[in-house]
Order: structure tokens, then C-alpha cells, then sequence
């Protein structure tokens, strides 16, 4: 009995999502489409946790988004490449859905749900440390950014990250 082989470049059929959802195809789509999402959320999400921190945005928060960019954004990538990409593909593949919207949604959701504690935990440890309130300040964080990372990855980043790949790649 022989075992199908699946080409490294393609997604096996249960992976696919429905017709009108814009995704890569290729090893080279995926890194592009990740990496125009990691630089858009990163400094998204970047900006939204110094205006937490400062109680506001302020222009002096511009000045100090390259270095948090280059100590969040290398993390990001390898998680989203490498870990939730497929995480977040098996999961809302168990869910038989052919409207592209709600097929966004459940992925999106898939993927804040691994990428906004991760990220969280390793933001904490970047800018607090571990100290005795590591725990509860991890878990404000968390809380606060999750619901802000799904609604501007629905309804911002996603959608224009959509659009420059498609811009960079055509319609795949």
C-alpha cells in the first residue's frame, strides 16, 4: 500500500479554504503573506500596548516603535510560520464551512487565540521581567490585547494585508 505524498507547496485538501478566500498556495505566497502580517500587526499591536502603558497614543511613541518592532516581529514570524499557520488550518478545518466570511472568522480566531497569549507572555518578559506580578500582569495584557487583535485583524490588518498580497503576488 503506497502512501500519497503531498506536495511540499500545496495545501492538502482539508487545509483549503473555501472559494473567494484569499490565501497562499506556495512555500514563497506564505512567506510574503506572513511576513506582510507580522509587520502590520506587530506594529499594530505594538502602538496599542504603548498606548496602554502611556494612557494614550503620543508622537514620542513613534520614536520608540522601531525597537519594539525588532523585539516583537522576529517571535512573531517564527510563531506564525511555523506553528500557528498549520494550528490554526487543522483547527478551523474541523469546521465544514463555505462562506468565505465566516472561514476568515474562525481562522482569525484560531490564530489570536495562539498568538495573543504568546505574544503577551514574551512582550512581558521583554519589557517587565520576571517579577512576582508576572502572572496578573501577563493576563491583563493578554485580555486586553485579544479583543483588540481580533477586531482590527477582521476588520484592518487582514483585509489590507489581503490587498497588498495581492498587489505583490497577484490573485493566487
Amino acid at each position: 500500500m503506497t502512501k500519497s505524498v503531498i506536495q511540499p507547496d500545496t495545501y492538502p485538501q482539508h487545509f483549503r479554504p473555501p472559494i473567494g478566500v484569499i490565501s497562499p498556495k506556495t512555500t514563497r505566497q506564505r512567506l510574503i503573506f506572513t511576513t506582510i502580517g507580522v509587520i502590520l500587526m506587530v506594529t499594530v499591536m505594538s502602538l496599542f500596548n504603548k498606548a496602554l502603558e502611556y494612557g494614550g497614543l503620543t508622537w514620542n511613541m513613534f520614536s520608540q516603535l522601531p525597537m519594539s518592532f525588532l523585539l516583537r516581529a522576529p517571535v512573531a514570524f517564527i510563531l506564525q510560520f511555523f506553528i500557528v499557520q498549520k494550528f490554526a488550518g487543522i483547527r478551523t478545518s474541523r469546521y465544514q464551512v463555505e462562506n468565505p466570511i465566516e472561514y476568515y472568522a474562525i481562522r482569525v480566531g484560531f490564530t489570536v487565540m495562539v498568538m495573543c497569549p504568546t505574544m503577551s507572555f514574551w512582550s512581558n518578559i521583554i519589557y517587565a521581567g520576571f517579577t512576582k506580578d508576572f502572572v496578573f500582569i501577563w493576563l491583563t495584557k493578554m485580555v486586553l490585547n485579544w479583543g483588540f487583535a481580533f477586531g482590527v485583524q477582521i476588520f484592518l490588518l487582514g483585509p489590507l494585508s489581503r490587498l497588498i498580497f495581492r498587489k505583490i503576488v497577484g490573485n493566487p
